[in-house]
């Protein structure tokens, strides 16, 4: 991967295709490679696909700063410019849609669109005895199982649909191959679990003036603190003022390893009725 020298950060980030950026941002301490081949190709038909490890994943340092969505938005923001690529459309899965909501809020003119996908807004008044036991439970299963083993379970347990198992056996390894050649330490993995919970935007949403997606699974239903990802796409959904809402049948939080053409076509379709001229690049 090359590096991008951004304030005191090498960021590790891969340029893929050619048309209109797209950067993809990814989830609670997954690394760039994570965006499996089978994505990033189906986006890079129509995107120049930008892809990069989060602070502390891949051979991205985590730093000494402590970690938040808002941070990681800003380093996010950063390696667009350095790259000479922003304004972009950027698409956030999960932890990745939180961060890319800060990005949103704080540097709108660095956005072309906003894709939030599988992804949650938080929850006003959450406490450090809230974020604790987050942590401390993730903390345990990592114990229990090693991270590898953790994420394993995650993966299996409600990413993809019983379908998606049986059908896509190669789109789960690949994740979970994609996970492991970049996998952080569980120090690193922490800080993300950290930055997730303390992750607070519901109510500031209605500032987003960004042109928005919100894309989520019908069975992404988990049951979690804050509502299952289903339920927290809903609330982003009302809170941004005119979001267009697509809610998949049968997919679950893996919407884009398990059913890369449909989604890609989604977001290509809908990137399409917004874009008015010729291209920004």
């Amino acid at each position: 991967m090359p590096i991008a020298h951004l304030r005191d950060l090498d960021l590790s980030y891969e340029v893929t295709g050619d048309g209109p950026p797209l950067l993809l941002v990814a989830g609670t301490g997954f690394p760039g490679s994570t965006w499996t081949p089978p994505v990033v190709r189906a986006f890079a038909r129509d995107f120049t696909v930008i892809t990069y490890d989060h602070r502390g994943t891949g051979t991205t340092p985590l730093g000494d700063e402590p970690l938040s969505t808002r941070l990681l938005a800003a380093d996010a923001v950063a390696l667009l410019e350095h790259l000479g690529l922003a304004p972009a459309h950027v698409l956030g899965h999960s932890f990745g849609g939180r961060v890319a909501q800060w990005m949103a809020l704080d540097r709108p003119d660095a956005l072309r669109s906003l894709v939030l996908a599988a992804s949650g807004a938080g929850r006003p008044g959450v406490t450090p005895a809230d974020v604790q036991a987050a942590v401390d439970s993730n903390r345990d299963r990592i114990a229990a199982d090693g991270l590898a083993g953790f994420m394993h379970h995650s993966i299996y347990g409600f990413f993809f649909s019983a379908e998606g198992l049986e059908k896509h056996p190669e789109a789960v390894q690949a994740l979970k191959d994609g996970f492991v050649a970049g996998q952080p330490s569980d120090e690193a993995f922490l800080a993300h679990v950290v930055a997730r919970q303390e992750h607070s935007t519901l109510h500031l949403l209605d500032r987003v003036a960004t042109r928005t997606l919100v894309l989520v699974g019908k069975a992404d239903t988990g049951a979690m603190a804050n509502g299952s990802h289903l339920e927290q796409s809903l609330a982003i959904a009302e809170r941004i003022a005119d979001a267009e809402l697509v809610v998949l049948p049968r997919l679950r939080h893996a919407l884009l390893w398990e059913e890369p053409e449909l989604v890609t076509r989604v977001v290509r379709e809908w990137v399409a009725r917004g874009e008015q001229g010729p291209p920004l690049r």
